[in-house]
Order: structure tokens, then sequence, then C-alpha cells
């Protein structure tokens, strides 16, 4: 059984679940919270703050229109994304789905980006299922495709006309599953341990949902309501995340007509060139998004409107945010990470968990503790000895 439904049902490659309270006692709470790289939706889902209040507003943005329709497919149509999502793990039921979800994106991502009332919650349940038994991003750059009448996968001709296929890799099978496919999702299947001294009249006694239940899973549902329920009234925007952040966009009416009411802004995009990390880890990828978001921080972080937080690894942006007069943060703590993704990395197979950073900008809210990154550092350290 989950004990905690505030976060993604979906494994998410550099989620900062562990970041969200310093990023939050940083931001504090404002009047518009606004997320341009919304991936897992840590930070946001972790607010430790009342949501749906009539004087909040929250955005969010993902250039991923797969990610994006599953955000509000959870968020209007819970039960309909939990019906699709629950699933066995089946090898070639992943490589179907997933070839559908590609075919669904070419003609869907201008509508999910021209229409924000519109999401599709059976591609949303299998784009969440597909993930959680995929290995690595799930891209659909590979060699293999379907025959779009038969639906037969074979391994296409480098023929440009042909759609991209998907990697015809085994499903993890490593561990009990991740995601919607963890096993915290299992609820008690058709009971094997009656022995025939137990006679028949055990099981007449006992409530339907003890022998059994239907395919979808009841924890799922019970998780997918709770995310609806918080996803309430956030706006969730797919395209580029430059469109989040215009001043019409980010200034409210309530911020722009009184002076102590501010905007928080997370920034979370893909690492760096600069960041010393592996290349196609994501989705949508990209080596130099995170300059140009370093750039807006550095034009937007002295109006007092703003408190921005972003997040990256050590070095990636030079001194050009801490001479600015940003504060650095390392929020990384062993113990976080654990196999999998935690050991991956470029230098020696050790991984590089322990050079994410947070810089703050100089109007962002002092944390209680009143640490900078050596002080944080030190803590870390007494806390562990």
């Amino acid at each position: 059984m989950l004990t905690n439904l505030d976060v993604a049902p979906f494994p998410w490659f550099g989620g900062k679940r562990h970041a969200a309270s310093l990023v939050w006692e940083l931001l504090g709470d404002c009047a518009h919270y606004v997320e341009p790289f919304f991936g897992g939706g840590a930070v946001l889902l972790n607010r430790p703050h009342p949501c749906n209040r009539n004087n909040i507003s929250e955005t969010v943005n993902d250039a991923d229109g797969l990610l994006v329709n599953f955000w509000r497919s959870v968020q209007w149509f819970p039960l309909e994304t939990a019906r699709a999502a629950s699933w066995p793990v089946t090898e070639a039921d992943k490589s179907a789905r997933q070839l559908a979800l590609l075919r669904w994106r070419d003609n869907a991502l201008e509508r999910l980006a021209g229409d924000a009332a519109w999401c599709d919650p059976v591609m949303g349940g299998w784009w969440a299922w597909a993930v959680s038994v995929h290995i690595g991003a799930f891209d659909g750059v590979s060699a293999w495709t379907a025959d779009p009448v038969t639906g037969k996968i074979y391994k296409q001709k480098p023929v440009k006309t042909r759609e991209p296929g998907v990697r015809r890799n085994t499903p993890i099978i490593g561990n009990n599953g991740g995601g919607i496919c963890s096993s915290a999702m299992r609820e008690p299947g058709v009971l094997d341990t009656i022995t025939p001294e137990h006679g028949t009249s055990i099981l007449d006694d006992m409530d339907w949902g003890q022998r059994y239940h239907d395919m979808v899973m009841p924890e799922l549902i019970r998780w997918f309501k709770h995310l609806s329920a918080r996803l309430r009234h956030v706006r969730i925007v797919n395209g580029d995340w430059r469109r989040v952040l215009t001043k019409g966009a980010t200034l409210t009416l309530p911020i722009r007509f009184n002076d102590d009411e501010t905007c928080a802004v997370f920034l979370d995009p893909p690492y760096a060139d600069t960041a010393n990390r592996d290349k196609d880890i994501y989705a949508c990828d990209s080596f130099d998004v995170a300059h140009d978001v370093r750039r807006w921080c550095l034009e937007n972080g002295n109006d007092s409107k703003y408190r921005i937080v972003l997040a990256g690894f050590d070095g990636e942006h030079g001194a050009a945010l801490t001479d600015a007069g940003w504060v650095e943060y390392e929020w990384f703590k062993d113990g976080f990470m654990r196999g999998g993704m935690a050991n991956i990395s470029r230098n020696g197979g050790k991984h590089q968990m322990h050079r994410e950073r947070l810089w703050a900008s100089p109007y962002c809210l002092k944390p209680q503790n009143k640490f900078d990154l050596f002080d944080f550092v030190e803590e870390v350290c007494d806390e562990e000895s």
C-alpha cells in the first residue's frame, strides 16, 4: 500500500523530490508558482502550503507532449487513465503501445500545445505504463517500426517517410517494478492458501475484494484520484519553456497591483554540456537550453517581483550567477539514491548526485538554518557522523 501519494507514478531521471523542501524554503508561499520544466512534478507535488486556494495560481509546462498529456489526463480523467495504465508487464504490449503512442504523437502535439483543455486519457495511461516498464528514456529513436496495416513489427530501412520506431528491448525485469508497476500497487489476489479442511464456507464468507480484484488495481485508482485533486487548478501547458515565463504569463494581476506579492519560479532544465553528462538521457534532450535559462535568470533575478531557483550541477554555470548576487546551495545527501541511475556516470561508474546544486536569486528567502553552500556541507557531515 502506498504511503506517499504526492509522487509521480512513473520513474523520472533527475527528479528533485529530495530538494523540494529547500526549494520551498527559498521560494516561500508566493501568489503564483511557475515551473517551465515540469517533468515528474516532484517540487510542485511536495509544496507544503495548502493547494487549490482561490488567491493562488500554479502554472507548469513541459516540452514533452506525451508527458503533458499524461498529467492532463490524470487531472481530468483519473479513472479512465488508471484503467489504461493498469496492465501486466508484457514485452509484446510494450512494443505495440509505444508504437501506437508515437503514431498518436504525430497528430496530437499541435492540439496539445494549442488547446489547454484537451487530452487523451487512454494514451496517457499507456504512456505511464510504457515508461514504467521501459529501460532508459522513451524517445522513439531506433530501427524498429510497425506495418501501418498489419501492425507487424519489423526492422525498417532508412526511408524518411517512415515513422520512428522503438527500441525492441526487454522490459525492466531486474526488480519488482517501478512507478505504476511498483509492488506497492498490488492488492491481495486469488487466495492459494485454502486447504480442503477449510471447506468452501470460508470462501463464501469472504469479501469479493479479498479474493481477487479487477485488472485496474485499487491502489492505482486511489493514487490517481489524489493526484487529480492536487492538480485540479494547475494550468498544464505544452511547449517551449519561454512561453510561461513572459511578464504577462508570470506576473498575474494580483502580483502587478500588490507590492508584497511575488512570483516563484523553479527551473530544472536538462543539464548542459558543461555538466559533463551523457547525451540523450531525456526524451526532449538539449545541451544548450540550460545556458539560455541562465541568461533569463540573470536578466530577471534583480526584479523584486521574482523569486527564482535554478537547479543544476556544480560548475555548470561557472561563477556567473554567484557574481550576480545569487546564493549557491548543495542539497544532495548520501542515501537519497540507491542502485540503477544512481550508479550511472561518466566518472568511473560512481554517481554524480553529490554535484547537485540550487542557485537562489537575490530576492529569495533565507532558509531557516541560514546555511550557504559550505555551511550546508558541514551540517550534512555532522548529521552523518
